[in-house]
């Protein structure tokens, strides 16, 4: 049942169509684990806990820099130099007490992924590192569980949802391989924006996986240049030879 306090702090998302009384319960209920507390996990866990996502189990190694500021804006000054995991965890408190937050000081690879995947619906990767996907990819495939993808560099960003059963296909049909010639955004730099604009597309894409307010777009790469206003799409090729969801791997 929904108290009259959370009638009336999310009237506004029950009022949308399709997302009503019923999204907001299952919101409510659900347990989001976003991999990555930087410049696309910082907008998406304040969103998903504004939204009212019952649990979020925040995993990240790493601590605030001052080169963080402009893109990851969870934080403020007096946050330097602290793990960014717990940092964002008290920023949501302040937003939302009642999200249950679970930071995790730890990387998400095949030796913790059993424990952080536990009681868990929806995984989100804000990570930059394909190791780090590919980790997400073989586990989640492996509990049935659906992920959310995405990335950004310069004034570029990119999407994707994989469906728990990897019916349109895996990340490993999209990158059997690293292709270590892209470099990263140290690198190649960012804008703040862009990587905002993609972490709202991975929020979005969340909710509709969580309250079946809508349906994601399933095995789609969804590509935007930002530079131009330019927008992509391509469908994912499911590989029949894909060690993680191809038929061999079910053999």
């Amino acid at each position: 049942m929904i108290s009259d306090e959370s009638l009336e702090r999310y009237s506004r998302q029950i009022a949308v169509p399709g997302f009503d009384f019923d999204g907001q319960q299952a919101l409510t209920q659900a347990s989001v684990l976003l991999v990555g507390c930087g410049g696309l996990g910082c907008p998406t866990a304040l969103y998903l806990a504004a939204a009212g996502v019952g649990t979020l189990r925040l995993v990240d190694d790493d601590c605030v820099a001052l080169s963080n500021l402009p893109r990851q804006i969870a934080y403020p000054e007096s946050a330097l130099g602290s793990s960014k995991v717990i940092a964002l965890k008290s920023e949501i408190a302040a937003r939302n007490s009642s999200v249950i937050v679970d930071a995790v000081v730890t990387r998400f690879d095949d030796s913790s992924a059993d424990q952080l995947l536990g009681d868990i619906d929806v995984v989100v990767d804000a990570s930059d590192s394909w190791d780090t996907r590919s980790a997400i990819d073989r586990h989640t495939a492996r509990l049935g569980l659906p992920w959310v993808m995405g990335g950004a560099v310069q004034m570029s960003g990119q999407n994707m949802v994989f469906d728990a059963q990897r019916k349109y296909g895996c990340y490993h049909c999209l990158a059997p391989e690293p292709d270590n010639a892209l470099g990263s955004c140290a690198q190649l730099g960012i804008l703040g924006p862009v990587v905002g604009a993609v972490a709202m597309t991975q929020t979005l894409d969340t909710l509709k996986l969580l309250t079946g307010c809508a349906t994601p777009a399933f095995g789609v790469l969804r590509v935007r240049d930002f530079r131009v206003d330019d927008a992509a799409e391509l469908a994912l090729s499911h590989r029949a030879d894909c060690p993680v969801c191809g038929q061999s791997s079910h053999t």
